[in-house]
């Protein structure tokens, strides 16, 4: 099968991922919205979006908002979480100011391997775990690289782990003692409806409380209770991490 990022062009990423980020910070985007995001007029906007709509990546009905179809909206995911990883990584360990490492992750998460993205993740996550201690060796990252944990002793095998780039996600990936807020319910239908009544709804604080070994269910504090999903139902739920 042919990966979708060779059907996507560079400004076609870029409208998923505007259109994603518009729907984590405030629950819908409208053709305006992603006009403003984009710095361009909405004629260029209509274009685009009925070019994803085609590709069956976002559902738009003229006067109405655009909606992330379940392949957008994994496809969209990706794409911001490539940004972000470049992001950390320029800010974090090049120590680029924000303006720039923002200007600079723009250009870079498009030309980036899945393969080399995974290993500039784990880069950020090996600093960070020495603080500032940068005394650590290259061989030492290349160990963690190859066995999944470091001389000191820091290992994530068999443990749940989050990244610390990933900014938003699905509620699903997320792992015990982690906190945010419930961005958009991305389920239709029954499953919706059954979220919503649960209290999922937007801008919701909630922290993980526990996951069963499995991964499923998982258990939350939601306004004021412990609330169990099953891991189907905590799939369709995203979320901005703290």
């Amino acid at each position: 099968m042919t990966d979708m990022r060779t059907q996507l062009s560079r400004s076609m990423e870029d409208y998923l991922e505007a259109i994603y980020n518009l729907k984590v910070r405030s629950q819908i985007a409208r053709v305006k919205d992603i006009a403003r995001e984009m710095n361009v007029r909405m004629p260029s906007v209509t274009g685009a979006i009925r070019a994803l709509a085609e590709k069956g990546l976002v559902k738009h009905q003229p006067y109405e908002n655009v909606e992330l179809t379940e392949a957008g909206l994994t496809r969209a995911r990706g794409v911001a979480h490539r940004h972000s990883a470049v992001r950390e990584f320029l800010i974090g360990v090049l120590g680029l100011d924000e303006a720039n490492a923002e200007r600079e992750a723009c250009e870079l998460e498009h030309a980036i391997a899945p393969d080399t993205l995974g290993r500039l993740v784990k880069f950020v996550d090996f600093v960070r775990a020495h603080g500032d201690d940068l005394s650590f060796r290259l061989d030492d990252f290349r160990a963690y690289l190859r066995d999944g944990h470091d001389p000191d002793g820091d290992t994530h095998p068999g443990t749940c782990f989050l990244p610390p780039t990933i900014r938003s996600t699905r509620l699903s990936e997320l792992c015990p003692g982690n906190k945010g807020r419930i961005a958009f319910v991305s389920g239709q239908g029954a499953i919706r409806k059954r979220l919503l009544e649960m209290g999922m709804t937007s801008d919701t604080r909630f922290e993980v409380v526990r996951i069963a070994p499995l991964g499923d269910p998982i258990q939350i504090r939601i306004r004021g209770y412990n609330l169990s999903l099953r891991k189907s139902e905590a799939e369709q739920v995203e979320v901005e991490v703290e």
